[in-house]
């Protein structure tokens, strides 16, 4: 009879840790959608506006950083690793690019450098620090940089009709990639 019971506060004990580690999953690629749907956004801001919605870039990386900020956290936490370490990397990664932001908007002001060269180097550089999080800190991040990458050549060889008929076949793989996973993870 004990070990019935044993038996049943196993399995009470593993069930849901099989739905949490699903959960995961299903939030990070949501949140992955998420982040590329707001790089569509940006990008047709920089397009549309005079100033080149710089407003927007800032408050794109700072979601970035947040997101990257929580998932390394839960990942140190996991691995029983030094939060503070991770913490003070991942600040001093995503500040570094806010940093170069502003030299970007500096040097747009001042007139140094073209509002559209000036959004096509913000848009690479949000691709190269994504790029570099997904090498040190999350793969999704790889994932995400390569995509604004694609983004960054397309503003930049074409028209802003183009754009969006070379980001659909983007869109639509990402889709498909993360039906085809969820699918497999089932």
């Amino acid at each position: 009879m004990e070990k019935n019971e044993e038996n049943v506060a196993t399995e009470a004990t593993t069930a849901p840790a099989d739905d949490s580690s699903k959960k995961p999953f299903h939030v990070r690629a949501w949140i992955f959608c998420t982040m590329l749907v707001l790089a569509l956004v940006g990008m047709g801001l920089t397009m549309s506006r005079e100033d080149g919605g710089w407003e927007f870039w800032i408050f794109l990386l700072a979601f970035y950083a947040i997101v990257s900020l929580f998932w390394a956290w839960q990942r140190a936490k996991q691995k029983q690793e030094s939060v503070w370490k991770m913490a003070r990397t991942q600040v001093f990664h995503w500040f570094s690019v806010l940093l170069i932001f502003g030299i970007l908007v500096l040097f747009e002001r001042t007139e140094i450098i073209s509002r559209e060269a000036s959004a096509n180097v913000a848009l690479l550089m949000l691709a190269l620090a994504c790029i570099l999080a997904g090498i040190h800190f999350e793969w999704t991040f790889l994932l995400v940089g390569i995509v604004l990458g694609i983004m960054a050549i397309s503003v930049s060889y074409l028209e802003q009709f183009f754009v969006w008929l070379v980001m659909l076949p983007v869109i639509l793989a990402t889709g498909w990639s993360y039906l085809k996973i969820r699918k497999r993870r089932a």
